[in-house]
């Protein structure tokens, strides 16, 4: 399939890289020679130089035999234009990159002007709904949510203080119903047997019902501590939609910017969230406001460079979590060995929530990228024609690097067990390695 991106940055770089290990035949449309000059050094795609809204440039990039559209220039008029002209051409699907938040209002409105558009995506708003997930769960590198919410994975790390360090997966008896689907360790990821220990420095995929994940983790000894407290740095549009996200779930925030108009505004959108005029580089500043006493802090700046010295400062005082916005993804494995808690790339995040749209289809319910190697979590609905419909998982050959995690039916949920057979409109979640997501989707097809 033809796919059009309009718009080569950081983004449509991601975008590019993605849907070529997709097989999919790419062309980018950008107007900046340096970018061009990337894209066609690394990249196996065409690029065509020009402006995405012009209809004789779509033309020139095949807009009439494509069958997908992604904008993502700067300008959010160029991006909803291109979708726009790309509909009428025929194109299947549309998505926009999209930042305004007026247009976002009016899209929830219904405004004909955006109809042409299949996915309207917000970086920003993206990246405030990611760290809202791990605020609520701090001591998870990541959380995901499938079976209508029913179904919880966290990414956890493993210390050496760690109760369950050392110990082998048959010794981990449940008292409740969950699964270790996968075991990430120097980079690689495993799917582990009964003989596989789990290692100080590991981190674990863990799968639970969400009513009992606390529970669960409680029983392999990862008390859940409640976050109260939140401190934001920067009140640009990421930290405006984390504290309103924030405000609604009744934590107590503080938010430190240091553009003083910015603050009026700010201070004008809440009525619990703390707005502070104040450079947040100013040691007396934070140890002022709290941060060395608060559960989580959280630095979204534009400027890498900053959020990284501010959350480093906020440990040191004694902040119990951070969280740093980084720009150049690359950067998120060094934040985090140096004492970040967790990097959160909003490039990535956005490229990862458009992947799993141009994913989704009849059968493939969701698909969400994992942080480590490519990994995957995939959830289906099962077709009554599929070879695994009728079938015990045990009988089913399923690839060597994939899992199934849990088998929703008729609104219940169960982790899934051997004798566990799949049925007609259940929705499966399953875990699996890069090389094997074709013949997963294909059992299910």
């Amino acid at each position: 399939m033809l796919a059009i991106i309009v718009g080569g940055g950081k983004l449509g770089f991601s975008i590019a890289e993605l849907l070529t290990e997709e097989d999919y035949d790419v062309t980018v449309i950008e107007k900046n020679e340096e970018h061009i000059a990337s894209l066609e050094d690394k990249l196996d795609i065409h690029v065509i130089q020009g402006n995405g809204a012009s209809i004789s440039v779509l033309e020139s990039a095949g807009i009439a035999e494509a069958g997908l559209l992604v904008a993502v220039t700067a300008s959010d008029e160029v991006n909803m234009v291109a979708c726009m002209l790309g509909k009428q051409a025929g194109v299947k699907s549309t998505i926009a990159r999209v930042r305004n938040p007026e247009y976002l209002e009016e899209k929830s409105s219904g405004a004909n002007f955006l109809s042409g558009i299949d996915l309207i995506i917000n970086p920003e708003l993206v990246t405030a709904r990611e760290i809202a997930k791990l605020i609520e769960v701090p001591e998870a590198l990541d959380v995901m949510y499938y079976a209508d919410h029913k179904v919880m994975l966290l990414e956890l790390p493993i210390s050496e203080k760690s109760p369950v360090k050392g110990l082998a997966m048959s010794q981990l008896n449940p008292q409740l119903p969950y699964l270790i689907i996968a075991v990430a360790r120097n980079h690689k990821v495993i799917i582990p047997r009964g003989n596989d220990k789990i290692l100080a420095g590991d981190t674990i995929f863990l799968l639970a019902r969400t009513n009992e994940m606390i529970q669960v983790e409680h029983f392999l000894g990862m008390e859940r501590q409640e976050t109260q407290r939140v401190i934001i740095l920067g009140g640009g549009r990421t930290g405006g939609h984390l504290a309103k996200i924030l405000e609604k779930n009744d934590y107590a925030v503080r938010l430190i910017e240091k553009d003083y108009k910015k603050c009026e505004a700010l201070s004008e959108e809440f009525r619990r969230v703390l707005v502070i005029h104040g450079d947040a580089t100013d040691l007396d500043l934070l140890k002022q406001e709290g941060a060395g006493k608060t559960d989580v802090f959280v630095s979204v700046t534009d400027d890498d460079k900053v959020n990284l010295l501010v959350s480093l400062i906020a440990k040191h005082l004694g902040a119990r979590r951070t969280i740093a916005q980084v720009r150049r993804s690359d950067y998120i494995d060094m934040m985090e060995r140096v004492g970040i808690d967790i990097g959160v790339s909003p490039r990535v995040l956005t490229a990862n929530a458009i992947f799993r749209f141009i994913k989704k289809s009849a059968h493939l319910l969701s698909f969400t990228l994992l942080r480590e190697e490519g990994a995957s979590m995939m959830e289906f609905e099962v077709d009554p024609h599929s070879k695994v419909a009728g079938h015990k998982l045990k009988d089913l050959t399923f690839p060597v690097g994939s899992i199934v995690g849990s088998i929703m039916r008729n609104g219940e949920v169960m982790i899934a067990k051997g004798n566990d057979r799949l049925l007609p409109d259940d929705q499966v979640t399953v875990f699996c390695l890069p090389r094997v997501y074709d013949q997963v989707i294909k059992l299910f097809s």
